[in-house]
């Protein structure tokens, strides 16, 4: 809503970010009938995947369709949607002050952060090109649809070899490519290879293949070994400058740390800031999990909304 100068748009929450979280926190709110706007830039993490899976009535569709739907119902209950960036958000007696692209700006009581990561990839030939057709981060996501291919997973730390153990289960060629680290000490090394699970330790090169389809990958000796999908977690960092901005600690997985009390869940140092999703340590990186940390946050801020204007007298 608009006051009545027409300078400011004013809402119970802005939430930023219009992902699965994002837009799961803005359901609850307007059943709840807050008013909310939701502003999205438009950049999800999983952009680059054409089915989301392990999400129960919806396997398999596309993320682009669960967006689609999910922004449907959040209008159904009064809620707001805006393709546009928050620039800048600050505290201020009442609440927030927010700054869209556009220049406007946003007053709301509080906001939720749901900007969620973007993942750091390799600078190796073709590792960008088949991120999310060939190159995978989620056995969860997506292993059962590569199951029994030749299979490929890239473990670059002594922390990524159980992830390792977690592929060894979707097939019986499996590759585990070091490139070129020190990962594996003797025991864990010796239990790999007696599985019948191949090492290759020299530098990847190049990854190959055409149409999204994997076929091979290239290491730094000129060899080529063929693969039909290969997965890896790359390490992650904040895909939006606004929890730094407002002085919220990173840890070094990349995320925000994010406290779950008596009062409810995504709390954050800041008051009246909340943050949902993949860019807090709340929950798992995966759509319901998502879904899930947005429905528990959106309650949580409801409850808090509630209490101030039943202990403040609002009417």
């Amino acid at each position: 809503m608009q006051t009545t100068d027409g300078s400011d748009l004013e809402y119970d929450v802005l939430i930023i970010g219009g992902g699965p979280a994002g837009l799961s926190a803005a359901l609850q709110l307007g059943r709840s009938l807050r008013s909310v706007l939701v502003c999205d830039n438009g950049e999800p993490r999983n952009g680059p995947a054409t089915e989301a899976h392990g999400y129960l009535t919806r396997d398999g569709i596309p993320p682009e369709e669960l967006r689609g739907l999910g922004r449907e119902e959040v209008m159904k209950y009064g809620g707001e949607l805006r393709d546009i960036k928050v620039t800048d958000v600050s505290r201020d007696t009442n609440g927030f002050i927010s700054t869209l692209d556009s220049g406007e700006t946003v007053t709301s009581r509080k906001v939720v952060l749901a900007t969620g990561v973007r993942d750091d990839l390799p600078d190796t030939d073709g590792f960008e090109e088949f991120w999310g057709s060939g190159v995978h981060h989620c056995p969860y996501c997506h292993g059962y649809e590569v199951r029994g291919e030749p299979l490929g997973v890239m473990v670059t730390n002594q922390h990524m070899v159980d992830y390792a153990k977690l592929i060894y289960n979707l097939s019986e060629d499996l590759v585990v490519f070091t490139d070129g680290q020190d990962v594996f000490d003797e025991e864990s090394r010796s239990m790999f290879v007696e599985r019948g699970i191949g090492i290759e330790d020299e530098p990847i090169t190049a990854l190959n293949g055409s149409d999204g389809n994997l076929e091979s990958i290239s290491l730094a000796d000129g060899r080529d070994v063929a693969r039909h999908a290969l997965f890896y977690p790359p390490p992650m960092e904040q895909h939006s400058e606004l929890p730094e901005q407002l002085g919220l600690e990173v840890n070094q997985a990349g995320l925000v740390d994010a406290t779950r009390s008596q009062r409810g869940m995504g709390f954050t140092s800041v008051e009246g800031l909340f943050i949902a999703g993949d860019a807090s340590s709340g929950a798992p990186p995966s759509i319901p999990s998502a879904v899930s940390d947005g429905y528990a946050i959106g309650t949580t801020v409801n409850m808090e909304l509630s209490k101030e204007d039943f202990e403040g007298g609002r009417q």
